[in-house]
C-alpha cells in the first residue's frame, strides 16, 4: 500500500512539474513570437524627441528602443542562458557592447546606411545561430566545435550596431550641428535598456537553472529560439521583397506638427543609397494662395520647412533618374504624444512574465 502511495504521489508530482513547465514554455512562446505588433521602428513620438528634444529625451529614445527590440534581446537571451558567473556574464555584454557601439558611432556619423529589411534578416540569423550553438548543434550533427563564442559576440554586436544605426539615421537630420552628442548619448540609452533587459534575464534563467528538469526546458527554449530566428527571418525577407516590388519611385515619408513640417525623400533604389536623394530640389505649393517655394534635401534626403497652419500643401521632388515623387500635406494637426495617456508597451508585459516565472520555478525547486 505504501508503495502505491509513493507512486501516486510521485505521479503527481510529475505531472505538477510537467504542468509548470509547459507554462514556462507558453510564455516564452509568447515573447518569442515575431509579429507587427512587436515590430521596432521608430514612431513619429521618437522622431520628435530626437528632432526637438534634450539630451534625457534622446536617452530615453535609445533605451525604448533596445527594450522593444525584440531581435536584439532574443539574441542577448541565447547569450545569457548558459552564463552563471557574474565574471563572465560581464565579458560577453562587454563583448556585444563594443561591437554595437562600434558600427552605432561610426555608421550613423558617416551616413552609411542600407535596407533595413536586409539588416533585421541578418540579425534573426544571428537568433538562430545562438539558439543551435547552445544546443551543441556544430559538434553534434557538423562534426566541428563552435567558433570562439567570445568573438562571434563581438561580431554580431558589429551587426546589431548597425541595425541600430539605421534605426537612429531615420529620426536624425545629417546636418544637425549636435549629431555626434546625440549619437552618444542614444548609445547611452541603448546601454540602460540592455541593462534592465539582462537583470530581468538574469533573474528568470538563474531560478529555471536550478530546476531538475533545466536540461529538458533549455533545450527547448534554444529550439524555440531557432525556430523565432527563421521565423523573422522570413518576416524580414518578406518585407523586403514587397517593398523591392512596390518601389519603382522615390516616395516621401512626411511628419507634421501644427506649422513645422519636416520629412525625408525615400529613394527608390535602396541599394543606391542615399546619394540617389541627395542636394535634390523639392517643390512646395501651396493649394490656397497658390504660391510655389523651392527647398532642397540634406545628404540624406531630409529637409524640413515651417508653414501656414491652415494651409494644404503638395510636395512634389524629381530625382537624378527622372521619376518623381509627390504627395500632400495637410497643416494644423499637433504631433501625438504621451503625455496624456496612459501607455504600457508590450515589453512591460514581457518582463513582468519573464519575472513571475521566477515563482512556479522557485516552488519546483523545494
Amino acid at each position: 500500500m505504501s508503495h502505491i502511495i509513493c507512486h501516486l504521489r510521485s505521479s503527481k508530482q510529475q505531472a505538477t512539474l510537467t504542468r509548470h513547465c509547459v507554462c514556462f514554455l507558453l510564455l516564452l512562446a509568447a515573447a518569442l513570437l515575431p509579429s507587427r505588433v512587436f515590430a521596432h521602428d521608430m514612431t513619429d513620438i521618437a522622431r520628435d524627441r530626437m528632432a526637438e528634444g534634450g539630451f534625457l529625451n534622446v536617452m530615453w529614445t535609445g533605451a525604448e528602443h533596445m527594450l522593444s527590440g525584440y531581435d536584439h534581446l532574443l539574441f542577448l537571451l541565447g547569450v545569457m542562458f548558459f552564463l552563471t558567473r557574474l565574471r563572465d556574464i560581464f565579458m560577453f555584454v562587454t563583448a556585444f557592447t563594443l561591437g554595437h557601439t562600434v558600427t552605432l558611432i561610426f555608421a550613423t556619423f558617416a551616413g552609411i546606411t542600407a535596407n533595413h529589411y536586409l539588416i533585421d534578416a541578418v540579425i534573426a540569423v544571428t537568433v538562430a545561430y545562438k539558439g543551435f550553438e547552445n544546443l551543441n548543434g556544430f559538434k553534434r550533427w557538423l562534426g566541428f566545435d563552435a567558433p570562439n563564442l567570445l568573438v562571434i559576440v563581438f561580431l554580431f554586436g558589429l551587426i546589431h550596431g548597425f541595425g541600430l544605426s539605421a534605426r537612429l539615421q531615420a529620426v536624425t537630420l545629417a546636418e544637425d550641428p549636435d549629431l555626434l552628442g546625440k549619437i552618444l548619448i542614444f548609445n547611452l540609452g541603448v546601454e540602460v535598456g540592455q541593462i534592465i533587459a539582462l537583470m530581468i534575464m538574469a533573474v528568470a534563467i538563474r531560478s529555471w537553472q536550478q530546476v531538475k528538469t533545466w536540461p529538458l526546458i533549455s533545450k527547448a527554449c534554444n529550439a524555440a529560439l531557432i525556430v523565432a530566428g527563421a521565423g523573422l527571418l522570413l518576416f524580414q525577407l518578406n518585407g523586403f521583397f514587397n517593398d523591392l516590388r512596390q518601389r519603382s519611385a522615390p516616395s516621401f515619408e512626411v511628419f507634421t506638427d501644427i506649422d513645422q513640417v519636416m520629412g525625408r525623400l525615400i529613394p527608390a533604389d535602396e541599394s543606391a543609397g542615399d546619394a540617389a536623394v541627395a542636394d535634390l530640389e523639392i517643390q512646395v505649393f501651396n493649394l490656397n494662395n497658390q504660391r510655389t517655394e523651392y527647398l532642397r534635401t540634406d545628404r540624406q534626403g531630409w529637409f524640413a520647412f515651417s508653414g501656414d497652419s491652415t494651409a494644404h500643401y503638395q510636395l512634389t521632388a524629381t530625382d537624378n533618374a527622372g521619376r518623381q515623387a509627390q504627395t500632400e500635406v495637410i497643416m494644423g494637426a499637433a504631433a501625438p504624444s504621451h503625455d496624456d495617456e496612459l501607455h504600457i508597451p508590450f515589453y512591460v508585459y514581457i518582463a513582468l512574465l519573464m519575472l513571475l516565472s521566477a515563482i512556479p520555478a522557485r516552488r519546483l525547486r523545494h
